[in-house]
């Protein structure tokens, strides 16, 4: 079916895939709103902005800065779909930025239709342990596994959650960005089609909320992130991280 001109709101798209599916997508004819950490990096996405896109600034491992991108993505009007591409890998930010701030522009930023939260297989190792953890990343307390479960269960739970939205999460695969090192042994390109692909088209499969793909195929997710049980308690844990309620309808 043919796509439709979307309004996108893409984290982290200075560089790596966040960056590549934002080219694409205004490529297409979209219209992309880029997201970087500092006003510093603004010249990273030049090209972007050049192309029609804008941009949104803020520090995604800081809370209060996560709340206002989700103003200063409220203040540019609604968006068709959001992209939760940012993430570390080996940094004790990795709860904060994977996992907190997914949550919290959930939560603050005007409901879209479509959410895609980027997951990995690697969080098929991740421990479903909400204890003992620093989501404030003063200090490193868990791996980019956990982290990576706990956004996937996050994205099931909107998806149970609500009705309207259709909440995907994505396994990019093992890519040769500045994450995955030059050496990465998958296709740069289908590590960003699928978000591409879940964000703007009008094919029946893209429907399906609650799924996790890879290359535009349904996998089956860590047997926890579908529990309900674990998704509340994640729910809760994040409520009470950061004073942000999630809407349960």
């Amino acid at each position: 079916m043919e796509e439709l001109m979307a309004r996108i709101f893409i984290t982290g798209s200075a560089d790596g895939l966040g960056r590549a599916a934002a080219q694409t997508l205004l490529a297409d004819g979209h219209h992309v709103v880029v997201h970087v950490r500092g006003q510093q990096r603004l010249d990273a996405v030049q090209e972007l902005l050049d192309a029609g896109a804008r941009a949104v600034v803020g520090d995604l491992s800081d809370l209060s800065q996560t709340q206002d991108v989700a103003r200063q993505v409220n203040q540019l009007g609604g968006m068709d779909a959001i992209i939760h591409n940012a993430g570390v890998y080996s940094d004790p930010r990795v709860l904060p930025v994977n996992v907190v701030a997914p949550y919290v522009l959930t939560a603050l930023i005007r409901r879209p239709r479509r959410l895609i939260y980027l997951s990995s297989g690697m969080h098929l190792s991740g421990r479903p342990v909400l204890t003992g953890l620093d989501w404030t990343g003063k200090s490193a307390s868990a791996s980019y596994s956990d982290s990576k479960l706990f956004v996937t269960t996050l994205a099931a739970a909107v998806a149970r959650l609500w009705s309207d939205v259709v909440s995907s999460s994505v396994d990019p695969g093992w890519v040769p960005t500045k994450m995955g090192g030059p050496s990465a042994p998958d296709d740069l390109r289908l590590g960003h089609r699928t978000q591409e692909w879940l964000a703007t088209s009008q094919d029946r499969d893209v429907f399906l909320s609650g799924h996790y793909w890879h290359h535009q195929r349904r996998v089956e997710p860590h047997a926890a992130s579908r529990d309900i049980v674990f998704q509340n308690a994640l729910l809760d844990t994040l409520e009470e991280v950061t004073g942000l309620a999630l809407s349960k309808s």
